[in-house]
């Protein structure tokens, strides 16, 4: 407050010196001072300028990354629900909406409900959100989307069980498949996500369903991505702990794989250490 006081006067007497010296002062005590609009009233405006069909493309994408930037702030990521934007955002997961903003949507999606189970609440208690993000996996034409959809459900997923519930009424499982690197990241961070609400046989009964172990496994060898390694081998200790009923030859092929990742560089050497101990 005394910056501003400082900064005011020098700007009424026309000290450029001074206020150079004291520099600006910050646009958010500005804008509460002389009646900017606050940032729950920008989040409002974001999504009315998303909402207009006379409004060019553009600007809409604009709109959505200030309005992203807007919720990283925990408060802010609440406020989707207190003013009721779930809705349209989740809108902008349709078919028929521009591939920019769809992408958009789903990284607000994740960005807003990760850690934080207000958001994670008040999204699957807007209808259709959970569902449209697992159609756009399956059949979604950019590929980009759909791991920026994986992303925003794991973040629906992680620690929250109602979530869960959700994922499995809409079919969830049959999406957790692999692909290129990129893809199987993003499919181990949603089965994470998973496992962090708990494990048991229904749980088991799916995953060996979706023959996650044999991925898992297949992520097992010397030239695949450490991060991608990482991620494997902390599913594979939590099955474990957790009573999984590995095969024989699953867990002949998962000693196999131990011996082939101990001469990645940069692996965790903690991550090596528990699966050592889990399968050896």
């Amino acid at each position: 407050m005394d910056k501003l006081l400082q900064w005011s006067i020098a700007q009424q007497s026309g000290d450029q010196e001074a206020m150079a010296r004291i520099g600006q002062p910050d646009s958010k005590m500005l804008e509460q001072l002389f009646g900017g609009p606050d940032e729950p009233t920008l989040m409002k405006q974001s999504i009315t300028i998303v909402n207009d069909p006379e409004v060019e493309l553009e600007q809409k994408e604009i709109a959505l990354e200030n309005f992203e930037m807007l919720i990283e702030n925990l408060d802010n990521a609440n406020n989707i629900g207190n003013l009721k934007l779930w809705p349209s955002l989740i809108k902008l997961l349709n078919d028929d909406v521009e591939e920019r903003l769809r992408f958009l949507a789903c990284s607000i999606i994740g960005t807003a409900v990760q850690n934080n189970p207000k958001s994670q609440e008040d999204f699957i208690s807007s209808e259709g959100g959970l569902g449209k993000l697992i159609h756009i996996v399956e059949h979604d034409a950019s590929k980009e989307i759909q791991l920026k959809a994986l992303y925003a459900i794991s973040s629906v997923l992680r620690n929250f069980q109602p979530g869960y519930v959700q994922f499995v009424e809409n079919q969830g499982w049959d999406i957790l498949k692999g692909g290129d690197n990129k893809r199987t990241i993003r499919i181990l961070s949603v089965v994470s996500s998973i496992l962090s609400n708990g494990i048991d046989v229904e749980i088991h009964q799916h995953i060996k369903q979706q023959q996650l172990p044999s991925l898992l496994i297949s992520v097992l060898n010397q030239d695949s991505n450490v991060n991608l390694i990482d991620k494997a081998v902390n599913i594979l200790v939590e099955l474990h702990k957790n009573q999984y009923p590995f095969t024989s030859q699953e867990i002949e092929s998962i000693k196999s794989g131990i011996e082939q990742i101990k001469t990645v560089e940069h692996l965790n050497q903690d991550d090596l250490t528990a699966i050592t101990s889990s399968f050896i």
